[in-house]
């Protein structure tokens, strides 16, 4: 079940291994608390994460590059501390960075069928939209309501890109 299962139950961390892609609910005794975690939703968010990682941090990194030394060097001359030029710099010149990859990533990702149909196939609390419309017309064979659900994730889609573009237009 993994190279995290193996070595856990090897270095004797875990009793047994531990189906992390299988199991909705995974319950944790935090001091005697009882806590339910969503084991395999977590696992996929946790796997998005790392497969787009790259690409958030090298659209980060460019935007990093291109912000002027001179910004920097005049908030030292006026005596601005690293937090004062962290918070009044840099963040402002990502703006504009991480709001396109925040819709990027949405978009993407309220659209993302292969990688949670591949590792879950919808199961354990991983059901999304998009693995709904795909039960509906090849799994029920009712491609009407599978087209009814395609066009309401379209009218979503189309509400986000709607706002995106209408703030892109007076950004410029």
């Amino acid at each position: 079940m993994g190279v995290l299962n193996w070595l856990g139950v090897d270095t004797g961390l875990l009793a047994q291994p531990i189906p992390f892609l299988s199991q909705r609910w995974w319950e944790l005794d935090l001091m005697g608390v009882r806590v339910r975690l969503p084991l395999a939703l977590t696992s996929v968010i946790l796997f998005e994460g790392w497969r787009y990682f790259p690409f958030a941090f090298l659209f980060i990194l460019a935007r990093l590059q291109a912000i002027p030394d001179e910004l920097y060097n005049a908030a030292a001359v006026d005596g601005a501390s690293p937090f004062q030029r962290f918070f009044h710099i840099t963040l402002p010149q990502l703006g504009t960075v991480l709001c396109m990859l925040f819709l990027f990533r949405f978009v993407w990702t309220f659209n993302k069928f292969d990688d949670i149909f591949l590792l879950t196939r919808g199961q354990a609390g991983t059901e999304v939209l998009t693995i709904k419309v795909y039960e509906y017309a090849f799994g029920e064979f009712d491609i009407g309501a599978s087209s009814a659900l395609a066009m309401v994730l379209f009218g979503v889609l189309a509400v986000f890109f709607f706002v995106y573009f209408r703030w892109i237009e007076k950004e410029a």
